[in-house]
């Protein structure tokens, strides 16, 4: 029998409604017999199974470049543009890519016509070692320095600054930390 007020500890609390655990264990043999009769084969049914599924290879494009041309106002009133180093270096190099050439033409009319102090500022991911990611990072900022100066920029205005993993996360393949900033003053 069955009391509104049975709290767990109760001998009527534990015993339950009547008939309820025979009918729930009837219900569930019943449910699996039904299952496995309706899994089970028949002569007159055929089976025919799904078709293979085909995946097309997605297509995978670099994204274009950023527009250099423009930069980013600092709350300090310097102005910054970035550009990733993929798009300036090949992996782990230093050197300029014939792309980078391109690339930096587009910032060189604001770098020309700005009368102050002018900074390139490496960066890198935190892969490898912060050494080397340090060194690489200063590598690639004088890279782009030295071409600047091949455009007749003096440098006289020119900072050159490798700051390596600086903010990027340890072991992490990061695109957005591999970058090349310049920031006129």
């Amino acid at each position: 029998m069955y009391h509104a007020h049975s709290t767990p500890g109760d001998a009527t609390f534990r015993r339950g409604i009547p008939g309820v655990r025979a009918c729930t264990g009837v219900a569930l043999a019943l449910t699996l017999v039904g299952l496995t009769a309706g899994c089970s084969a028949s002569d007159t049914a055929s089976f025919t199974p799904a078709p293979h599924a085909t995946r097309v290879a997605p297509t995978v494009e670099a994204d274009p470049l950023p527009p250099l041309s423009k930069f980013i106002t600092q709350p300090d009133g310097s102005r910054v543009t970035t550009v990733s180093a993929d798009y300036l270096f090949d992996s782990n190099s230093s050197e300029l890519r014939g792309e980078a050439m391109t690339a930096l033409q587009q910032v060189l009319p604001a770098i020309r016509e700005h009368p102050g102090p002018i900074s390139v500022i490496g960066y890198s991911d935190g892969l490898g070692q912060t050494e080397d990611n340090q060194k690489l990072s200063l590598e690639r900022a004088k890279s782009v320095e030295a071409w600047l100066a091949t455009q007749n920029i003096p440098s006289s205005v020119l900072d050159v600054e490798g700051r390596g993993e600086q903010g990027a996360q340890d072991g992490v393949a990061d695109a957005s930390r591999r970058r090349v900033e310049i920031v006129l003053r």
